[in-house]
């Protein structure tokens, strides 16, 4: 079993219950069980202009799963949602990324984990630390809550507060 770290975003819909049914479905998947939640956190949109906020959270799980598997599993779990990929960084119901494998290192075409941006959003790395500040970047070599501070000076706008979900 492998430790995989999911980050979970959308802006349209009732993002909390469409959270919790994506939370649910993937639960259910083979070989595969939920072992934390981050908070869910408020954010401005990253892309074009005149979208809602978006709430994004992580999810740590335990999975047996092949990364191509489960990236297959993720998506179709998005398209139950009422995911479109018609705009890149536009409007969603649901967003599913593999953020870690453990400590794996993949490049494909279809997959790449580390996620490439993560170091690069603190909407992905402010939760991660609410459930994994340790956790180390296999690239960067830094752990999560270091990266956290680097962006800290940065220009990205500040989260609104978390919540539980």
């Amino acid at each position: 079993m492998k430790r995989v770290y999911i980050a979970l975003g959308g802006n349209l819909g009732d993002v909390p219950a469409t959270f919790n049914s994506a939370r649910l479905r993937i639960a259910a998947l083979p070989k595969t069980s939920i072992t934390i939640s981050s908070l869910l956190y408020r954010t401005p949109p990253i892309g074009p202009p005149g979208q809602p906020d978006y709430c994004n959270a992580i999810i740590a799980a335990k999975t047996g799963l092949q990364a191509l598997a489960l990236l297959d599993a993720l998506q179709s779990i998005e398209k139950l949602h009422g995911r479109l990929r018609s705009l890149h960084w536009g409007p969603r119901t649901l967003d599913l990324d593999i953020i870690a494998l453990d400590t794996e290192i993949i490049a494909l075409p279809r997959l790449s984990i580390p996620h490439p941006l993560m170091h690069e959003r603190q909407f992905v790395l402010r939760p991660l630390c609410d459930i994994e500040p340790g956790w180390h970047h296999p690239v960067l070599g830094k752990s999560a809550s270091c990266l956290l501070a680097d962006l800290s000076a940065g220009a990205e706008p500040p989260l609104a507060d978390g919540i539980v979900w």
